[in-house]
């Protein structure tokens, strides 16, 4: 019986399924699919465009790549608020407008977070930008503009070359005399010493114009004689000094960027209104010769007597050592009560009080610059003036700083420890 029954309960055991697991006629069961779990994503993180920079990982970026834009922030900071979707579209149009070979990253750091970052970094105001290449800060920080045009145009401007090829001795001679220069001569692209040469150009080829020749010696030229060899080239329009050919080792990085930095960044700097701040904000007392501007007699002695009485000084103090355009810097000189007739002139600006030096031609009097330093560092001026503020003689006060207020603004900055001097 139980065989007879088999097929009709073959027959209706369809109809007994559940309705979703019903087979369509002539046409196999498929399994249903079944969904992803939403709780799981196959997606791979959207990367930000600008990265967020830690003590943690702040080596490794700059080492991963050959460009680092970096934005020192505080987020109570009003200046540095306005600067983030700017700084963001900045990165954005960057990622558009390079290859995607160009090792370039924005970045900021958030420094009430990273104090310690912040501190090895000596970052004294909000915000701050400083480009990175090849792991080390350019020594200017960018004080420009603070649009998306003016930070794309500052970032690409690092891959233009900043060394001039030299193929001939004409173009050796072509060289501006009014400039700082530095020349490398190399056999070879390949050698060490000219890898070490084109970094450091990179480095400060804002304080120096940096030239390459490659290949054989040139003729009539003694400082092909032995390659490879650098020289450095005064702006002989400005200063007594002479060609100096670098004699240290040219497979040294520390050696060399420390001859470097002393000719490119001399001790006695022309001063304009383009690279004031960044002297004000080293809050160091100024020691200041106001010229006309086509006397340049004057200039040249200045820095070689300062070169000579001041360079080394230990009694002198810290000073930064300046010349400006008289014309150009006037009001100071009128601050002074002094006239462009009185021009060339020399003052001490403490960035809180000027201290006319007596006479220019005294300059000439043999270690008499150094006793007027040495006078102002002795703390003999600070306790006159101490005194004078007890006794209320405002009269007597010497003429205020005018170069005090040339410094990082606090209607572009938020600045940290300022104080007065």
């Amino acid at each position: 019986m139980l065989f007879s029954i088999w097929p009709t309960l073959l027959l209706i055991a369809p109809l007994f399924l559940p309705t979703h697991q019903k087979r369509s006629p002539g046409r196999a069961a498929r399994a249903k699919p079944i969904p992803p779990s939403p709780t799981k994503s196959t997606a791979a993180p959207v990367e930000p465009n600008v990265l967020q920079i830690t003590r943690g990982n702040f080596n490794s970026t700059l080492h991963a790549y050959e460009v680092v834009f970096i934005n020192f922030y505080a987020d109570w900071c009003h200046f540095s608020t306005r600067l983030t979707p700017i700084f963001e579209d900045a990165a954005v149009r960057l990622a558009e407008k390079l290859p995607q070979s160009a090792r370039v990253r924005l970045a900021r750091v958030d420094c009430m977070l990273e104090v310690e970052l912040s501190k090895m970094c000596n970052i004294s105001k909000f915000p701050t930008l400083r480009l990175y290449y090849r792991g080390h800060p350019l020594r200017q920080e960018y004080r420009g503009q603070r649009s998306v045009e003016a930070l794309v145009a500052y970032v690409k401007k690092q891959f233009e070359s900043s060394i001039k090829t030299i193929t001939n001795i004409q173009e050796l001679d072509g060289i501006d005399v009014t400039r700082r220069s530095v020349i490398g001569f190399f056999e070879s692209r390949k050698e060490l010493s000219a890898a070490l040469f084109v970094l450091l150009a990179e480095r400060y080829k804002n304080d120096c114009d940096f030239y390459i020749r490659i290949g054989a010696k040139l003729d009539n030229v003694a400082f092909t004689e032995k390659m490879p060899t650098i020289v450095y080239r005064p702006d002989v329009a400005r200063t007594h000094a002479a060609d100096e050919i670098y004699n240290g080792d040219a497979k040294s990085q520390i050696e060399m960027e420390e001859w470097l930095f002393k000719k490119c960044v001399p001790l006695v700097r022309e001063v304009d209104f383009g690279n004031v701040e960044e002297i004000i904000e080293q809050r160091l007392p100024l020691l200041v010769l106001f010229h006309m501007p086509d006397d340049v007699g004057s200039v040249k002695d200045f820095k070689s007597i300062v070169e000579m009485q001041l360079a080394g000084c230990v009694d002198c103090g810290q000073f930064n050592y300046v010349t400006v355009n008289g014309l150009k810097f006037q009001h100071s000189v009128l601050h002074m009560g002094k006239t462009q007739r009185d021009l060339p002139l020399i003052a001490i600006d403490s960035l809180k009080f000027m201290y006319p030096y007596p006479k220019f031609k005294d300059m000439y009097i043999p270690g008499h610059l150094k006793m007027f330093i040495t006078d102002f560092s002795s703390q003999h001026l600070k306790h006159k003036l101490k005194m004078q503020h007890a006794i209320e003689h405002e009269t007597n006060l010497p003429p205020l700083s005018t170069f005090k207020d040339l410094g990082p603004s606090k209607h572009r900055y938020s600045l940290v420890g300022h104080d007065e001097l």
